[in-house]
This record gives C-alpha cells, sequence and structure tokens, in this order.
C-alpha cells in the first residue's frame, strides 16, 4: 500500500513539472512519522524529596564566605570575623552554626602554624537546617592574641592568615583571608615645670656640695699650701649644704606658683 502511495506521488511531481527528485522527499516527508525524542527528554527527572528526612550537608552542597572587619589591626585589639554559609545543593541539609563548629582559624603567613582557634576556644552548638540557596551568617570574634588563656600574649606584628571551616562538615573550608596586625605606638613622654625645677636643684645642690668637698680638703694659704683645720671644713660644709636646701627651697616655691 505504502508502495503504491509512493508511486503516485512521484507521477504527480513530475507530471507537475517538481522533477523525480522533489517527488520522492515530498513522499519521505509525508511517510515519516513523528520525530523522536533524546533518551534524556523521554522520562521526567525524578522529583526530589523535600519533605523527607534532612541530613548532614556535604562539602560540595555548601559554600563559606569569609570577611574581617578591618585589613589591619593592632596587636591585642579586638578584630571581627563574619563567616557566611550558603546550601548550593538542591535539598535542605543540617550543620552546626555554632562558633565552635563555624571555626576560624590564624595561622601565621605560611598557614602552617596554628596561632589561634575559634573551635578551641569555643563550646555549644547550634543546628541549623539550611534549604537550598539559603544562607546563615555569623560572628567569630578574635583578640588578636595567642590561644585560648584570659592573658594569652599578643600577636607579635607581621601578616597572617584566617580560614573558615565547618567541623561537622569534613572539608568544607574558604579561601584564606589575609590580614596585617600593627605593633603598639609607643607612649609619648612630655616634660612638666616640676621636672625641670627638680633638675636645676639638683644641678645646685651637687655642685654646692662640690664647693663644700674642696672647702672640707683645705684652705689654700699664700705661699700655695693647703692650711685647713677640720672644724673649718666643718663649718664650710654645712654653710654649702644649708645653700643647697634654701636655692631648693625657692625653686620649688617658684615651680609650685609658676
Amino acid at each position: 500500500m505504502s508502495l503504491l502511495v509512493v508511486v503516485l506521488l512521484c507521477a504527480a511531481g513530475v507530471a507537475g513539472g517538481y522533477g523525480l527528485g522533489q517527488a520522492v522527499d515530498g513522499a519521505r516527508s509525508l511517510l515519516a512519522g513523528p520525530e523522536s525524542l533524546p533518551a534524556d527528554k523521554v522520562a521526567a527527572p525524578e522529583p526530589l524529596d523535600v519533605g523527607g528526612p534532612a541530613t548532614t550537608c556535604k562539602a560540595d552542597a555548601v559554600e563559606l564566605q569569609l570577611s574581617s572587619s578591618a585589613p589591619t589591626v593592632t596587636a591585642g585589639s579586638p578584630m571581627s570575623f563574619m563567616v557566611r554559609v550558603t546550601n548550593v545543593g538542591r535539598v535542605p541539609c543540617l550543620f552546626d552554626g555554632a562558633a565552635a563548629s563555624r571555626a576560624v582559624t590564624i595561622t601565621d603567613d605560611t598557614g602552617k602554624e596554628t596561632i589561634w582557634s575559634s573551635a578551641e576556644c569555643s563550646d555549644g552548638s547550634r543546628p541549623l537546617l539550611l534549604g537550598p540557596e539559603g544562607v546563615d551568617a555569623g560572628e567569630v570574634h578574635w583578640a588578636s592574641v595567642q590561644g585560648c588563656a584570659k592573658k594569652a600574649p599578643a600577636v607579635a606584628a607581621g601578616t597572617y592568615r584566617a580560614t573558615a571551616s565547618l567541623e561537622d562538615v569534613p572539608g568544607a573550608t574558604s579561601e584564606p583571608l589575609t590580614f596585617t596586625v600593627a605593633s603598639k605606638a609607643k607612649p609619648k613622654t612630655t616634660p612638666t615645670p616640676d621636672d625641670g625645677a627638680k633638675g636645676a636643684a639638683d644641678g645646685t645642690a651637687t655642685e654646692d656640695a662640690a664647693q663644700g668637698g674642696t672647702a672640707k680638703g683645705g684652705a689654700e694659704s699664700d705661699d700655695g699650701t693647703t692650711d685647713a683645720t677640720p672644724d673649718d671644713a666643718k663649718t664650710d660644709a654645712e654653710d654649702a649644704a644649708d645653700r643647697a636646701a634654701d636655692r631648693k627651697a625657692a625653686a620649688d616655691e617658684k615651680a609650685a606658683t609658676g
């Protein structure tokens, strides 16, 4: 039957002036069945069971982003880090959002020596269910010190690295964040009027004591020899001490009124 239809169509095409080739193509288009679909479009994708029990997030289903409150901090000063967790998977999943699990680890600039970690300095848990494309953000605070002790020493000035991770999701880490710790500024000392008066008085007392020492050593006679008695030397030393005391009292009074 189909062969008869092809013959008739070819004859009609030739008679109409279309030629044998065009007549055959027309016959094929009429006899062809419906266009076949690709294999991946034949069956619908398996629906997601979003109402089923949630499981712990996988490393490839979460994305961690880490940012800092400032690119530079003074040694011993507080610093904050923001950790953002995004579910990039297709189903809801669970993770621990507490600071002990949402850990920020500080290392040296090589990443080999650990300086501080919130996982070691915090405790507790905060289970969170994160839906697809859901985001949860949390802060982690650091005092730019070494270790978790209350009076831990401040870190030295230099370059450091911070990395965020999820302790209950192995393999889930952020890109390292580089920042700088600056040294503390040394306090400047400004001289006061009291310091100047005290220095002047001390200098005067030293000069008088030297003069008193000369008097105690003896008085020079006309012929160049030293001729003095112990009583004379004692009297001269006492006079020098009295003069020094008077000058110091005058300097203190001037400083107090000035």
